[in-house]
C-alpha cells in the first residue's frame, strides 16, 4: 500500500462503506436476543401436526448478515434481501462459515420484491426503514413485508425513538465517531460524521469521512453521504395501516427487552429505541 490519500465519493454509499460498516457493526449484538426469541416463539407455539416445518424469516436490508448469522446458526431458515452486492458479499462469506446453515441471499430492491414463499417473521432492523425517502417507498416496503407474511406472522421494525432527530447535530461540522482496528489488514480506521437536518421533510443528511491508517500514515480516505427520512410513532402507525396491518395488532416497545414504549414529560423521550411488532 502507498501512503497517499484517496478520496472517493458516491451516491451508492454502501458500495464504499460495506467493509467499514461490517467492522463497526459486527460487535453490535444487543438486538440479537430479541430476534432469536421472536423467531423461537413460532417454533414453540405453532401447531403443525402433519409436517414439521422450519421457522422462516425474511430480513429486508440484511446488509452484511449480522442478524442472519445467529438466526441460521440455530436452524432458522432466513432469506436476506439487500440492494448492495458489496454488503451481500460480506454476508455470504460470514454465513458460509456456519455448518448446515439454511439461507438465501438476494440482491434486490425490497420495494419491488416478489417471492413465492411466505414467512413467519419479516425483519427490518436498525434504522433500515429510514432509507425510504418518499411516502411511496415507505408504503412499498411495508406492503412487500405484508405480502410476504403468512397469516399469523409478524413484522418487526427497529426505529429510532421520537426525539432522535431533535438530538442530532445540525451544523454540518465533522465530529469524531469511532476508531476501529481492522484485524486482517492491521490498519486503524477513524470515522468522522457530519449532520444537517431538514425539518420540513423530516430528513437528515449524513456525511462520513473515513480515514484508514497504517503505522500512523494515512493510506486512504473515503467520503460518502446519504439521507435518512425520520418517522414518528403515529405516522408509522398510519403507514402500517395503509399497508394492510390492523392498528390494534401493532405493538410498540421502547427497547430490545420489549418494555412498553412510553413518553415521559413534555419534551423528553425516555425510550432507547422504537420497536414495532405488527401481526398479520
Amino acid at each position: 500500500m502507498n501512503n497517499q490519500s484517496t478520496i472517493r465519493t458516491s451516491h451508492d454509499a454502501y458500495a464504499l462503506l460495506a467493509r467499514y460498516y461490517d467492522l463497526q457493526h459486527s460487535a453490535l449484538i444487543d438486538d440479537i436476543p430479541m430476534y432469536l426469541n421472536l423467531a423461537r416463539q413460532y417454533k414453540q407455539t405453532e401447531t403443525r401436526a402433519t409436517k414439521l416445518l422450519p421457522v422462516t424469516v425474511l430480513e429486508i436490508g440484511c446488509g452484511t448478515g449480522r442478524i442472519m448469522a445467529p438466526l441460521v446458526s440455530v436452524g432458522i431458515h432466513v432469506v436476506g434481501v439487500d440492494e448492495s452486492e458489496e454488503m451481500l458479499a460480506i454476508a455470504r462469506e460470514r454465513l458460509s462459515q456456519i455448518h448446515h446453515a439454511k439461507y438465501t441471499l438476494i440482491t434486490a430492491d425490497a420495494c419491488t420484491l416478489q417471492l413465492e414463499q411466505t414467512f413467519d417473521l419479516v425483519v427490518i432492523a436498525l434504522n433500515t426503514f429510514l432509507h425510504n425517502l418518499t411516502r411511496e417507498n415507505q408504503l412499498a416496503m411495508l406492503r412487500t413485508a405484508y405480502a410476504h407474511l403468512r397469516a399469523g406472522g409478524s413484522l418487526v421494525i427497529d426505529l429510532p425513538p421520537n426525539d432522535e432527530m431533535a438530538n442530532q447535530p445540525d451544523d454540518g461540522e465533522f465530529e469524531f465517531e469511532v476508531r476501529i482496528i481492522d484485524p486482517i489488514r492491521h490498519t486503524e480506521i477513524n470515522k468522522y460524521v457530519s449532520s444537517r437536518l431538514f425539518w420540513a421533510n423530516q430528513e437528515q443528511l449524513l456525511h462520513y469521512r473515513i480515514e484508514e491508517l497504517q503505522q500512523n500514515q494515512k493510506m486512504q480516505e473515503t467520503q460518502v453521504e446519504f439521507r435518512l427520512r425520520h418517522v414518528f410513532r403515529f405516522e408509522m402507525d398510519l403507514l402500517l395501516t395503509m399497508a394492510g396491518f390492523s392498528s390494534d395488532q401493532c405493538h410498540w416497545y421502547g427497547n430490545y427487552d420489549l418494555d412498553s414504549y412510553d413518553v415521559v414529560g413534555a419534551h423528553m423521550d425516555a425510550n432507547a429505541r422504537m420497536v414495532v411488532i405488527a401481526k398479520k
